[in-house]
């Protein structure tokens, strides 16, 4: 009689040889002899298998396991029969035995792969984001080039929240096959919310150079670039993705918010304009034109463009929000609260609209209310600018300058292009130093021009370009300008009437300024509300300049403290020699950009020998610069003097308008005090475009260059 052994040998000859009837048989007859004997059990399995029995084959292989779980190859058998009863997830566990057992085995570790990321797609599309990501990363752990895996796992892992493993899955997935546009997208979007605008807009770069045409790159590059203040960029991002698809309102959309961050309104009303004109029904496009008009001051028209955007939405918090914000600052009061209060219901977590309420609050004269509204802000936003500036215009009015000026000085940290902080700190100190300005005027009767931004949009140097353009304009015209409290009261004695009843808004686009000049009057019987920066081309303004000039001369104690610092200065040479590098607030953006001191330095080299008895003065906020102008003996603002408290500039302004030779920055600061300078031999100004400092008139161009 044969032995198991050889009777299992002769079946397998049979199973060999084709003859399948009969190496079933033997196997039938083994295994009644010897029930769940292993190798019998493994290749009766086979057999049935292979004879399009998976199902009856599968005990038989679930017994081999059984009987000897150390065998590779019973696993790996085991997982076919699984895998083709549509068994994944056995035949995935049957795989990572067999790869447990024997680490090398090619053939498991060729069919666990898919077989896993099967599992993985199952799991992400049922949700168990966890699961499907655990799943992709051992997909990735046997197949390092598995770009499915790569980018599904880069799916699951944004689902999840994990941020890092997102942009690397995703990085991974663009790398493996670089014309896979949605990986480098992905991979932007993970590094923008983790904050690593750079790397997200390196990820985007080679997208955009393999499709120019992909509106969603250029969409992605233009929001990277909002968030480096890199607004002219972000500006011609958005305008290709929205050249890419024309009939794209949602890329409109992101366009005209670029621009109105780039503080192009203009451009950012013919946006949404286009975009309303594809689909007059989008509520995102009334909102976006809503805000384009609030910027150019057409309040009325941005007001029906907001209730038209709240009216499509119902209850939309932004609309409410940026309609609430529109009306306080047009003074509506009451309308301003119910709008804010709606928007605040649907989302409190908005810090700016909790400030647009504490302002409202502030001007219904409810203090307690507005301090409460800027803690709320600052609890949701620290280190807000807005709030800060609300709870130290509260501070202020309760007394207490000391915290109102800590506020003050954080809101300048956190946002020193914002002049309310810095007109506010200024006002704040020089009333201790020099006393309260003149009384403003009564009212005389005259038609009316007001200027209620002043103080807020811009700083000293803008400051006194709306002032001084105004002024003029209003005089020109037999017209009476009004103007809140601001610096000028305090430094030169202005006493203009204090802003009456709201006047109409208006841009400075869109009032003609040299018109008015001329002395040809808005047509408004009441007047209006005048609001921009005025740097634009001084040319208008030039056969004004007397007048100008005699706008801002120093009174009081200004006065003799501005005398004192010019004739120690002129002690000390015959030729006064003026250069303003302005670092602080500027190299922020590409719009005040910051010119090297190697280009005033070969200026200096080249002008200095020619000079008699020259004596060079360092206008500047960076005094540490002086040390690169060491061999001309620079003089700072503190060698002559303590400086004015909150006006600590006014030194540096002033020796520049009085200055032999000037070489200015590109900033209105020192482009004013040019402007300012009655004896003025020469004036320079820096080119980038030439890359050195150039002869300007500053009575004949732009106070800004681009």
């Amino acid at each position: 009689m044969a032995t198991v052994s050889e009777a299992l040998s002769i079946a397998l000859d049979h199973h060999i040889a084709g003859r399948v009837a009969e190496a079933e048989t033997l196997y039938g007859r083994i295994l009644e002899a010897v029930p769940g004997h292993p190798g019998a059990s493994h290749l009766m399995g086979l057999l049935l298998a292979q004879t399009g029995r998976a199902a009856a084959a599968l005990p038989h292989l679930n017994a081999a396991v059984a009987g000897d779980p150390a065998s590779p190859t019973y696993h790996l058998n085991r997982g076919k029969v699984q895998d083709a009863l549509g068994r994944t997830a056995g035949a995935a566990a049957s795989w990572l035995a067999t790869l447990r057992l024997q680490p090398d085995h090619a053939e498991a570790a060729e069919r666990l792969a898919p077989a896993l990321r099967l599992l993985a797609e199952t799991a992400f599309d049922s949700g168990a984001l966890a699961s499907a990501a655990a799943l992709y990363e051992r997909v990735l752990a046997l197949d390092p080039q598995n770009l499915p895996a790569a980018f599904d796992g880069a799916m699951a892992a944004k689902g999840l929240g994990r941020l890092h493993e997102a942009a690397r899955l995703a990085g991974l997935a663009a790398r493996l096959d670089p014309t896979l546009l949605r990986a480098r997208m992905a991979e932007a979007e993970a590094r923008r919310a983790l904050g690593q605008t750079e790397r997200a807009i390196a990820a985007l770069r080679p997208a955009v150079a393999l499709d120019p045409a992909q509106g969603g790159c250029w969409a992605s590059l233009c929001l990277l670039r909002n968030d480096l203040g890199q607004r002219g960029a972000a500006v011609v991002a958005g305008r290709r993705a929205a050249l890419a698809a024309p009939a794209d309102t949602g890329l409109l959309v992101r366009l005209a918010a670029a621009q109105q961050i780039a503080e192009k309104p203009r451009p950012a009303l013919a946006a949404a304009r286009r975009g309303l004109s594809l689909d007059p029904a989008s509520a995102e496009l009334h909102l976006a034109l809503g805000a384009a008009l609030d910027a150019v001051h057409a309040l009325e028209a941005a007001g029906w463009a907001l209730d038209r955007a709240g009216r499509l939405r119902p209850g939309d918090a932004a609309s409410l929000a940026e309609h609430g914000r529109l009306c306080e600052r047009a003074g509506l009061v009451e309308r301003a609260a119910t709008l804010l209060q709606r928007a605040l219901a649907a989302r409190p977590d908005n810090g700016d609209s909790w400030v647009a309420l504490g302002r409202a609050a502030l001007r219904r004269g409810d203090a307690a209310w507005a301090s409460r509204c800027a803690r709320w802000a600052l609890r949701l936003v620290p280190g807000l600018p807005s709030g800060l500036l609300l709870a130290g215009e509260v501070r202020e009015g309760q007394g207490a300058d000391r915290e109102a000026l800590a506020l003050y000085d954080r809101a300048i940290a956190a946002a020193p292009g914002v002049g309310t902080g810095f007109s506010r700190r200024a006002v704040l100190l020089l009333r201790r130093v020099v006393g309260d300005g003149p009384p403003p005027r009564q009212p005389s009767g005259k038609r009316r021009l007001s200027v209620s931004t002043l103080g807020h949009a811009g700083r000293f140097g803008n400051q006194l370009l709306q002032y001084g353009y105004l002024r003029v304009c209003a005089e020109r015209n037999g017209m009476e300008l009004e103007t809140p409290d601001w610096i000028g009261r305090h430094l030169y004695g202005l006493d203009d009437p204090l802003p009456g009843q709201p006047l109409p808004s208006l841009h400075e686009e869109d009032c003609g300024v040299p018109a008015l000049l001329d002395g040809r009057a808005l047509v408004n019987a009441d007047g209006h509300d005048v609001v921009g920066y005025f740097c634009g081309d001084t040319a208008p303004l030039a056969p004004h300049r007397a007048r100008f000039r005699a706008l801002f001369t120093p009174v009081g104690a200004v006065a003799e403290r501005a005398a004192a610092a010019l004739d120690g200065l002129r002690t000390r040479g015959r030729t006064l020699v003026a250069i303003h590098l302005r670092r602080g607030d500027f190299g922020l953006n590409d719009r005040f950009w910051i010119a090297p001191e190697g280009w005033y330095l070969d200026w200096l080299a080249g002008v200095w020998t020619t000079l008699d008895r020259p004596v060079l003065y360092l206008a500047t906020d960076a005094p540490e610069l002086a040390d690169r102008f060491a061999r001309y003996r620079p003089v700072l603002a503190g060698d002559l003097g303590a400086p004015l408290p909150g006006v600590e500039f006014f030194t540096d302004h002033w020796i520049l308008s009085r200055a032999d030779h000037v070489a200015v920055s590109n900033s209105s600061f020192s482009v004013t005090a040019a402007m300012l300078n009655p004896a003025l031999r020469a004036a320079l100004r820096p080119d980038r475009e030439r890359a050195r400092l150039v002869p300007f008139d500053p009575w004949n161009g732009p106070v800004l260059l681009p």
